[in-house]
């Protein structure tokens, strides 16, 4: 389902899916050196086909994130451990992957969230990604301020709630559904 990045080689990997979708989707790359993880995204077949970046998120800092959107006034975000926060970035599924694959994307930063003590992610989405994962996916989400033009596309400012995923699963048959067809891969791939 998903490999955290640990070798030049996934790095370079990681780096080529997700400028190849932010490419195609018209985002400005950018680059991060302070992050707390980044995941490859695999589909059913062990085919790499998407990724997702994590970034310590450090509320009332001067970070450009905090100079586009109010995150900081957020009650989530005023009420929550600093620890418990994260920035979710290069978000991205090859386009020729994107359908049947969101629910593995969305449950590798449930995964990771669950695993580091995340809570809540601030992020930038993609309209049509605001709207599938409200939609499709009944994330527990805010959004915070319009949505606005950023680096060469509009984006929603949102913070993801991700704590409701882990601590209330059950409402969220997707999810059980993916955890599911993941254990079995698992079992079938040893």
């Amino acid at each position: 389902m998903y490999k955290l990045v640990e070798s030049l080689e996934e790095g370079t990997l990681f780096h080529s899916i997700w400028m190849e979708a932010w490419m195609e989707k018209g985002f400005e790359p950018e680059f991060a050196d302070n992050v707390l993880g980044r995941c490859l995204v695999y589909d059913a077949s062990g085919v790499p086909v998407g990724t997702v970046e994590f970034k310590p998120y450090v509320p009332r800092s001067d970070e450009p994130l905090n100079e586009l959107v109010p995150f900081d006034d957020h009650p989530a975000i005023l009420l929550a451990d600093p620890g418990e926060i994260a920035e979710v970035d290069k978000v991205a599924l090859l386009k020729r992957y994107r359908g049947r694959n969101l629910n593995r994307l969305l449950a590798t930063i449930v995964l990771f969230a669950q695993q580091n003590g995340i809570r809540h992610y601030v992020t930038l989405l993609e309209p049509t990604l605001f709207r599938a994962l409200r939609i499709s996916f009944h994330v527990p989400m805010s959004q915070v301020g319009e949505r606005q033009f950023y680096k060469g596309d509009d984006v929603v400012p949102a913070i993801i709630h991700v704590a409701e995923f882990y601590e209330n699963a059950e409402r969220f048959a997707w999810y059980l559904d993916t955890l599911e067809s993941l254990d079995q891969e698992t079992v079938l791939s040893t």
